[in-house]
């Protein structure tokens, strides 16, 4: 069977047509060498997925739906050591349909994030990728963990074994949270007896929690 490209199409929609990127284009045309009139799936990246025909850069629109989202976590995350690290993370959690995606500063972590236009690049091609049908949030700013809201649970040595069902996961850059970072009565969660990457470390707390 012959692959069927999925589209992130920005809303708001208007009219039995959407118009694509002349990226989204190139790509569909020259990369998967696809042709006027052959079906593609699309979504708004807010929940709303269709199954339409190509056109000469747009989209006619057929059946749609809306989606439940696969799971309302945030990812609280000190930025890796480098972009392609950072990529990954971002990535990966995407793919899995993680809600957000928040920053973290941290007294062991001095990294610099890649600038928000990068990010949301990633972001879009993960969700196109994976066939997603929502655009996980990513912040701009970076948040100190003491800033967190709802429930938040920390990945740290020594912490519980299961992590129950928290709105937050929040993981530390690869020196790990100061004492002091870590609010008082905060629930901990241990990973595991060996120290992961940060990306690495993100991605099992998510399909953990994600899993249940």
């Amino acid at each position: 069977m012959k692959h069927i490209p999925h589209l992130v199409v920005g809303a708001p929609w208007a009219g039995p047509k959407l118009g694509l990127t002349t990226v989204q284009w190139r790509h569909v045309t020259k990369v998967l060498r696809m042709k006027s009139g052959q079906p593609v799936t699309y979504t708004d990246g807010l929940g709303t997925m269709g199954k339409g025909i190509l056109g000469p850069q747009i989209i006619e629109r057929g059946e749609e739906e809306t989606v439940t989202r696969p799971t309302n976590l945030t990812v609280a995350v000190a930025p890796p050591a480098n972009k392609d690290r950072q990529r990954f993370l971002v990535e990966k959690l995407a793919e899995l349909g993680v809600a957000r995606l928040i920053w973290l500063e941290t007294a062991h972590g001095k990294e610099r994030v890649a600038n928000s236009a990068k990010v949301f690049s990633w972001v879009h091609a993960a969700v196109e990728q994976s066939r997603g049908a929502y655009l996980m949030e990513t912040s701009a700013e970076l948040a100190r963990l003491s800033e967190l809201e709802g429930s938040v649970v920390v990945c740290h040595p020594g912490g519980e074994d299961g992590p129950g069902e928290p709105d937050v996961v929040a993981v530390g850059p690869e020196g790990g949270f100061s004492e002091g970072e870590i609010p008082e009565g905060a629930r901990r969660w241990d990973l595991g007896p060996t120290m992961l990457r940060v990306e690495t470390a993100a991605l099992v707390a998510a399909i953990c929690i994600r899993g249940k």
